[in-house]
């Protein structure tokens, strides 16, 4: 296994930060890389009375097979072994064709979801197979996606994306706190000094 910041070769350990060290019991493949520690999750779309968020050891894995996986628990066992299940079901999702039965599920940068392991894979969809086309030259994109105004998806390949201007972060922070021409005398008066000072 690699660590996923350092690519360093770990073996069969797995950092958990806080939480300590732990040794693998699932004969992950050399190639997968791990991350684990401690971690606050927020619930999408939370149920009245349900938790909006909580807090989870995790190991998030990216073994050859599937692209990422993520299990959880209580202890770095019950995160191992709930992500080795989850390895298991994508190597052996099959309908006899030996893929994945991808679907985008709301994803425009090429991203999606197997419907029968719920595998995660990026890079599985072409912006032709998922009819978004760069509209300057029409070639397919999951390169940049806006809304324009009135609520339509538009998309841009790499080319045609409108370069940014370079800005400082005082330039960034002087035109958040600017002061708008119209207000009143009362109005409190922005100002923000991010020059540093010798002692």
């Amino acid at each position: 296994m690699r660590a996923i910041i350092t690519n360093e070769d770990v073996g069969t350990t797995i950092d958990f930060r806080s939480a300590g060290i732990y040794q693998a019991q699932h004969p992950w493949p050399k190639a997968t890389v791990v991350s684990a520690g401690r971690g606050l999750v927020f619930v999408r779309n939370a149920k009245p009375g349900e938790p909006k968020s909580y807090g989870t050891l995790f190991i998030e894995v990216y073994p050859p097979g599937a692209a990422f996986i993520r299990g959880e628990g209580v202890s770095a066992e019950e995160c191992e072994n709930a992500a080795w299940a989850k390895y298991q079901l994508a190597l052996h999702c099959t309908d006899g064709s030996g893929t994945h039965d991808w679907e985008p599920r709301d994803y425009h940068n090429g991203a999606g979801f197997c419907s029968r392991c719920k595998t995660f894979g990026s890079k599985v969809f072409t912006g032709e197979q998922l009819g978004q086309f760069c509209k300057t030259c029409q070639i397919g994109t999951t390169y940049h996606w806006d809304t324009d105004a009135n609520g339509n998806l538009e998309y841009l390949c790499e080319e045609h994306v409108p370069p940014r201007p370079e800005r400082t972060l005082s330039e960034l922070l002087s035109e958040l706190f600017d002061d708008d021409a119209d207000a009143s005398p009362a109005a409190p008066a922005h100002s923000l000094d991010t020059t540093t000072k010798e002692a």
